[in-house]
């Protein structure tokens, strides 16, 4: 039972990392039939994102795209000019730490237009520190334009969800 519950564990902590081909742990440690029930369900969640990504590829070019509409889901994200790095940059340098907002973090929903404009910034989850939520806004806010999300090869307005920590 115990051999059971590590290859549970195992099989957890491998379906979390998206590239994960080796486990930290022994496989001296996992019986034979331990060993072939984490394969499997290995194998059948490998399958089955591919199955996945099959599909929602069908979908996006099958789907009559509107420029006028707002997407959640895109085919290719917004991003910030310069990748993820540089938006990470970008807030180092200009988010302001209010006192004991050290260390939470705060998530912020903002409007991607189809031509780069950022708007329609707002707090998704609860924050109890009023400043810190101002604080998040006003970073969003002074970033320039993005890259748009694009559907189709077509640029398109979308939603974007942004963790800041402070």
């Amino acid at each position: 039972m115990k051999n059971f519950i590590n290859a549970l564990f195992v099989i957890a902590v491998l379906g979390t990392q998206a590239n994960a081909q080796k486990s930290s742990v022994p496989s001296a440690a996992f019986s034979e039939k331990d060993r072939n029930l984490i394969t499997s369900v290995l194998e059948v969640r490998n399958s089955s994102a591919s199955y996945k990504d099959k599909e929602r590829s069908t979908h996006f070019k099958s789907m009559a795209v509107d420029t006028d509409s707002t997407y959640y889901d895109v085919e290719v994200p917004a991003s910030f000019p310069g990748g993820q790095q540089r938006l990470n940059e970008f807030i180092k340098q200009n988010l302001v730490v209010p006192q004991d907002a050290k260390g939470k973090t705060i998530v912020v929903r903002f409007k991607v237009e189809r031509y780069g404009e950022v708007n329609r910034v707002h707090i998704i989850d609860y924050c109890s520190n009023v400043n810190m939520g101002a604080e998040a806004i006003k970073v969003v806010k002074k970033m320039g334009p993005w890259n748009p999300a694009k559907i189709q090869g077509i640029e398109v307005a979308s939603f974007y969800e942004l963790p800041i920590k402070f």
